[in-house]
């Protein structure tokens, strides 16, 4: 480990500079081609997803048994293939998606992207309450923010800080391109009280798996184990929440979702006004998911962490919570 103060190794040097010069790259090549060439590389995300399979299958993990978990017997195999393909082909599209988003400025930003669901959160954000953004890893979720940044105001944003740090400057450095403002996960929930105590606009992720004193909320049909940071942060503040994604409709194409917005009615019941406002939240990124299931992270962990009294079914899944819609 480098001791403070000194230069990171030169092989994190070496990686930054790659993906700078990566990012840079993306961003001068024309559209079409750029998708284009994450198109091909949809390949190898197929193979590397299929043998990465093959190991945490048999953990009862992977993007196959969460195909499973929340499709059930609507799942076949011609299905599980096509969307197999189409979510490779999303991942892959992702990494031109995030190098590209400089190029989106307040100028140009409403002939890419369709704003009309922001203009639903102008209003709100006037109120001067604060407003909570939340999402998952649902359409293209760091355009997000960006996009907030650029129509709205700058965005606090929360994010998982990477291990290389000649890495996490490039990403971050994308990031702050709209004038985000990027806030590390550890001890993020304070300065994000005080900034919804200002009236600004925060953001960050909500279908992470946690064993974190978890609230298990339904998700895609199925209790998942859900953070109650936003429903904890709405109790201090009064803040309403948004529950947003942002989607690829085309080549350098995008829409903004606003598939619910919570508002602040509390009870004298703590803990069921986190599981109520908690519960809110999945429902509605449930709806974004079924609304674009190409476009959400299947291969995410977000069934892992299971209720200590719950028995699988014969199908060896958890079992359902509620009908999906």
């Amino acid at each position: 480990m480098p001791r403070e103060g000194a230069p990171p190794p030169l092989r994190d040097r070496l990686a930054g500079s790659a993906l700078l010069a990566l990012s840079t790259g993306i961003r001068r090549l024309p559209v079409v081609v750029s998708y284009a060439l994450a198109d091909f590389a949809a390949l190898f995300v197929v193979v590397y997803t299929l043998l990465h399979e093959r190991r945490v299958a048999p953990k009862g993990r992977g993007l196959r048994r969460n195909f499973r978990i929340a499709f059930r017997d609507e799942l076949t195999p011609a299905r599980s293939r096509r969307l197999l393909w189409a979510w490779a082909q999303h991942m892959a599209r992702l990494a031109v998606d995030f190098c590209r988003m400089p190029v989106l400025n307040a100028e140009n930003l409403s002939r890419h992207v369709d704003l009309g669901a922001v203009d639903e959160l102008r209003p709100i954000y006037a109120e001067g309450n604060g407003l909570l953004c939340v999402t998952g890893h649902i359409g293209v979720w760091e355009l997000g923010g960006h996009v907030l940044s650029l129509a709205v105001t700058p965005l606090r944003v929360v994010v998982r800080p990477m291990g290389i740090e000649p890495v996490n400057d490039v990403v971050n450095g994308i990031r702050r391109s709209s004038g985000q403002i990027v806030i590390e996960k550890r001890g993020a929930l304070w300065p994000l009280k005080k900034a919804l105590d200002r009236g600004e606009l925060v953001g960050f992720l909500a279908d992470e798996n946690t064993t974190e004193d978890p609230v298990f909320a339904a998700f895609l049909g199925t209790l998942a184990a859900t953070s109650s940071s936003a429903a904890f942060l709405q109790q201090l503040t009064g803040a309403p929440i948004a529950v947003m994604s942002c989607n690829r409709i085309g080549r350098g194409r995008f829409r903004c979702h606003v598939w619910e917005v919570i508002r602040a009615h509390p009870s004298e019941d703590k803990q069921a006004d986190l599981e109520s406002v908690t519960s809110a939240i999945n429902r509605a990124l449930t709806a974004s998911v079924l609304a674009y299931p190409e476009q959400w992270l299947w291969s995410s962990r977000r069934f892992l962490t299971r209720p200590p009294d719950e028995t699988t079914g014969p199908d060896d899944l958890p079992p359902r919570a509620e009908p999906s819609e």
